[in-house]
């Protein structure tokens, strides 16, 4: 049904009985005995029935106009409500990066004195290291280690900076951060006690660092293996230990970053009795070397008291 214009209810109801309908009223009439004024009052009749059907219809037409006004807003209203939402996370996404990036300080306890002990700092490349579960020279943990940090933390500023590539990008990081110690030794080359304090740093830093807590349950039983174990009564007895330690640990990061670890708590006695061999192999040769540059001194200064004019003594 075509669109109605305008309210059928103000509609001006035609004077049928006017000379304007005249000829209408004449056709109508026919021939038959109707008069004009009975055809008038069927004319107005019908024209109020089609009045009435097309009101009802004009309203039915403005109640659907509405329905579809009122879903046109509401889907208008759901669009602006989903657009807010958006732009609100947007804005909330926006403050979390932006804290994020924001320098944070976190709580202390009120009314808590510090400790009577102080826990020697190591290098920003080793607290860097352990960061990254990587594996570092125990020396740094030392008190020789944690020494030569701070003096070294006297003659050059902390704050220096280097490029670093950091996932697939280039970033500033502290020198500090990245650059190994040239002081540093090897930890089996550490002197018993020098391992001995190490260790303990050592596994106190990877705690405060939130290392798993099964990782640092088996390194804690590996260094007490170490530590306890009765070689080290026997002669090179401590620096076979120290030896084992060392190559394992190492080892142990390496098949860490493979995915493929060892249990590295469980001791190994046949590993640490090649080391023993390997470690008693070493003095016998450096013995033996000592020995061998002895004589030849000792031969080199023989022959330079051989003048010509004490030939004959030289050789007697």
């Amino acid at each position: 049904m075509a669109r109605i214009a305008s309210d059928p209810a103000f509609d001006i109801q035609p004077d049928f009985s006017s000379p304007t309908f005249e000829g209408l009223r004449v056709r109508i009439i026919g021939g038959t005995q109707t008069t004009h004024e009975e055809v008038a009052t069927e004319l107005i009749t019908a024209w109020q029935l089609d009045r009435d059907l097309r009101v009802t219809a004009w309203k039915r037409q403005v109640d659907e106009d509405a329905e579809l006004a009122a879903d046109a807003a509401r889907v208008a209203r759901e669009q602006a409500n989903q657009e807010r939402l958006r732009l609100e996370h947007e804005a909330e996404m926006e403050l979390r990066e932006a804290e994020k990036k924001k320098p944070k300080i976190n709580d202390f306890q009120t009314g808590t004195a510090v400790g009577d002990t102080l826990t020697p700092r190591p290098s920003q490349y080793a607290i860097h290291k352990l960061k990254s579960f990587e594996y570092v020279e125990l020396w740094y943990f030392s008190p020789d280690g944690c020494k030569t940090t701070a003096d070294d933390a006297k003659t050059s500023a902390e704050d220096t900076f280097g490029l670093a590539k950091v996932d697939d990008f280039v970033a500033l990081k502290p020198v500090a951060s990245f650059k190994a110690s040239r002081k540093a030794v090897q930890d089996h080359n550490l002197e018993w006690r020098q391992f001995d304090l190490a260790k303990n740093s050592f596994l106190l830093h990877i705690n405060k660092l939130k290392w798993p807590e099964k990782h640092q349950r088996a390194l804690t039983m590996f260094f007490m293996n170490i530590v306890a174990h009765p070689y080290r009564s026997e002669h090179f007895g401590e620096q076979a230990l120290l030896l084992y330690a060392a190559r394992v640990r190492r080892d142990w990061h390496d098949t860490l970053v493979l995915n493929n670890a060892f249990d590295i708590s469980i001791f190994n006695l046949t590993l640490l009795k090649n080391m023993s061999e390997e470690v008693w192999n070493r003095a016998r040769h450096e013995s033996l070397t000592e020995v061998s540059s002895s004589k030849i001194v000792a031969l080199s200064n023989l022959a330079s008291d051989c003048t010509p004019h004490h030939t004959s003594t030289c050789f007697q």
